[in-house]
């Protein structure tokens, strides 16, 4: 069920929207993630929905500009996504225990 309390309605009129064209494959991919973070709340208070997911990952985006480096889509795409894999990669070795070198670094 949707929350309709007006916090939740004040956020809503704040809101401007913003049309963006997506690829087939983002748009099936954004509609199959909505659906299962949906499905998998362990609070039903909050839809979960596509627009949800764009604007969590537009906040990503605007929190960390440094991430964004290229002069095409593509070359920001690469770089940011490259990114975001060596820092869960970073941080799946420190979890794992094993603190890693990094480059340039020598004990």
């Amino acid at each position: 069920m949707a929350d309709n309390s007006p916090k939740r309605k004040a956020v809503q009129s704040e809101e401007r929207p913003k049309w963006v064209p997506l690829r087939e494959d983002q748009h099936s991919e954004l509609s199959a993630l909505a659906r299962e973070l949906m499905l998998s709340r362990s609070r039903k208070t909050e839809r979960i929905t596509e627009n949800t997911v764009i604007r969590l990952a537009v906040d990503l985006v605007l929190r960390h500009p440094e991430l964004l480096v290229g002069d095409t889509e593509d070359d920001l795409r690469t770089n940011m996504l490259g990114r975001f894999e060596q820092l869960l990669e970073r941080e799946r070795e420190l979890l794992a225990g094993g603190a890693g070198e990094e480059p340039g670094e020598s004990q």
